[in-house]
């Protein structure tokens, strides 16, 4: 395959490579002009029989799963949470229809929105009782956490969005922005709850429109998706070209989770149970009440809203979990089959159907914890909103924290609530730990690029990276001893051998990476292109 030779002045000459050519076979015969030099390693063949099994990999590697992981040896996974803003609630019930007796939040979605840099907020309010009126408020803000309520209604100065038609009753609003829409009233896209009646019989799940966020068109042919009556969650999902979203399989009110999808927002598929009760669920009569989900480094990530022991009885006080909502972590490599994540990491099917002390597992797999019993201003209940947002190097998780019980009437609890925030640092759901020294061996992967980023905390201890062979030799330049030790905390960590961080002469090829992991945590690693690989001359 010849080489495409560009002159761009009779002083240089660059020469690129003709698509397809890195893979060609018989390059190392190919006649150079005079003058260029040919770094060693720049071309390589690689048949398809040499790639054998070994992972293709692209996107920054988590280690929520076993994906790339083959041994752990001293060092395990284990599941982080998310750390509570210590201004929380950063949103209070003080505006007219937030500040009645009985009037509360529940489901949102918190968004960042390039155009105008600024993030905002969708927020349920329940008012009043009996029966209950669902309306819809919105917040804005320039960092995330000083909030204003703008007066959407300039005559009251009302910060409930408005629908056109108008709709009596709205909940569970799930919203997000189509960059990729063409009609500018239909960049905000919202799937909702309505009863049009005020009575549940009524109960429709719907989708509208908006320009600005705030002023919404219903779409004419609503309802157009399938009975639900907790919070839909829609995302766009570019590997699919799909939009996506996740809601309550009902009627009747069956508390497992559901998938849909459209690839024009209006029609949609039927559901299909994508998360279902198991083992996990049975010690704290554990329902599944929502979902929310986002696309994440190649993989999904989603937030269960789990619900334990639901009562309206008088609740034992050895029992305290009792009518409480927390939530857990779910992983994903498709979008479709979930795994439920314990303390130790993503379990597979085989694991979930294993004799295990499922009420340690439950307790340990917390992933946002309510507060303190009847104590914090969140102790009893929370809603994290969708979805999670990546703000940055670190994950924000938004989420309406309660301080009374699921049914908080029968238990004579005083209602409450407020909206808080809890961060993770980026790539921060699992990370690989040793208390002392121990290693991570992947399995055999092929990467492109010439810079392996690590993602880890390694302030306390130190890090260092191996390359081996698919058959466990270490590759000369890229030994554990030639690596220059990781010992400060970045998500953006270059690993370099001897104060080289070129490792394109791994490239390609099957190779093992080990990972030597001292008093650390370590949440990635990505192989990345950093460096400009054209060939160049100078005469």
């Amino acid at each position: 395959m010849p080489l495409c030779v560009q002159q761009t002045d009779l002083s240089r000459i660059v020469v690129r490579l003709a698509a397809g050519c890195l893979l060609a076979a018989g390059l190392a015969s190919v006649a150079f002009p005079q003058g260029i030099t040919v770094p060693e390693g720049t071309f390589k063949e690689l048949k398809e029989e040499g790639l054998g099994d070994a992972l293709l990999i692209h996107d920054r590697q988590l280690f929520i799963d076993d994906y790339v992981i083959d041994e752990l040896v001293g060092a395990r996974q284990v599941l982080q949470q998310p750390v509570k803003h210590p201004a929380n609630p950063l949103i209070r019930r003080d505006r007219p229809g937030e500040q009645e007796p009985n009037s509360s939040f529940a489901y949102g979605a918190v968004l960042h929105d390039p155009r105008d840099g600024l993030f905002k907020m969708w927020y349920q309010i329940w008012q009043g009782e009996n029966p209950t009126i669902g309306v819809l408020g919105y917040a804005v803000s320039t960092d995330g956490v000083q909030w204003e309520k703008p007066a959407i209604d300039a005559q009251t100065g009302s910060n409930l969005v408005q629908f056109d038609p108008p709709q009596p009753w709205v909940a569970g609003a799930g919203v997000l922005i189509d960059e990729r829409e063409s009609d500018s009233g239909r960049r905000f896209k919202m799937v909702y709850l309505a009863e049009p009646t005020l009575k549940s019989a009524s109960l429709q799940t719907c989708i509208a429109y908006s320009a600005d966020g705030m002023h919404w068109r219903a779409e004419p042919a609503n309802p157009v998706i399938p009975y639900s009556d907790t919070q839909v969650t829609p995302y766009w999902d570019s590997r699919l070209s799909r939009f996506v979203a996740y809601l309550r399989f009902g009627p009747p009110n069956v508390r497992i989770i559901s998938r849909i999808e459209s690839q024009d927002f209006l029609h949609w598929s039927n559901k299909v149970t994508v998360v279902n009760k198991s083992p996990l669920d049975g010690p704290f009569s554990t329902e599944l009440y929502t979902m929310s989900a986002m696309p994440y480094a190649g993989a999904y990530v989603g937030v269960l809203n789990t619900y334990h022991g639901e009562t309206i009885q008088p609740i034992p006080a050895d029992q305290p979990w009792m009518d409480r909502v927390d939530n857990q972590l779910v992983f994903s490599r498709n979008g479709v089959t979930w795994q439920r994540v314990l303390h130790d990491g993503a379990a597979t099917a085989a694991e979930m159907q294993s004799n295990k002390d499922w009420k340690d597992e439950a307790q340990r797999a917390t992933f946002l914890p309510y507060g303190e019993f009847q104590k914090d201003w969140d102790w009893g209940q929370i809603y994290p909103f969708h979805p999670p947002l990546v703000v940055g190097d670190e994950i924000r998780i938004y989420y309406t924290g309660m301080p009374n019980h699921h049914w908080w009437n029968y238990h004579k609890d005083e209602p409450g609530s407020g909206i808080g925030l809890a961060t993770l640092r980026l790539d921060g759901f699992v990370a690989i730990e040793a208390a002392d020294a121990g290693t991570l061996t992947t399995k055999p992967l092929v990467f492109f690029g010439d810079t392996l980023v690590v993602n880890a905390d390694a302030s306390q201890g130190s890090i260092s990276v191996e390359a081996q062979s698919v058959d466990g030799q270490p590759i000369p330049g890229f030994t554990a001893a030639d690596c220059d030790p990781l010992t400060s905390d970045s998500v953006r960590h270059v690993v370099s051998w001897k104060g080289n961080a070129d490792c394109a002469p791994l490239q390609g090829s099957p190779i093992r990476l080990v990972f030597h992991v001292k008093q650390s945590k370590l949440f990635a690693f990505e192989p990345q292109v950093r460096r400009n690989h054209y060939l160049q001359s100078y005469e």
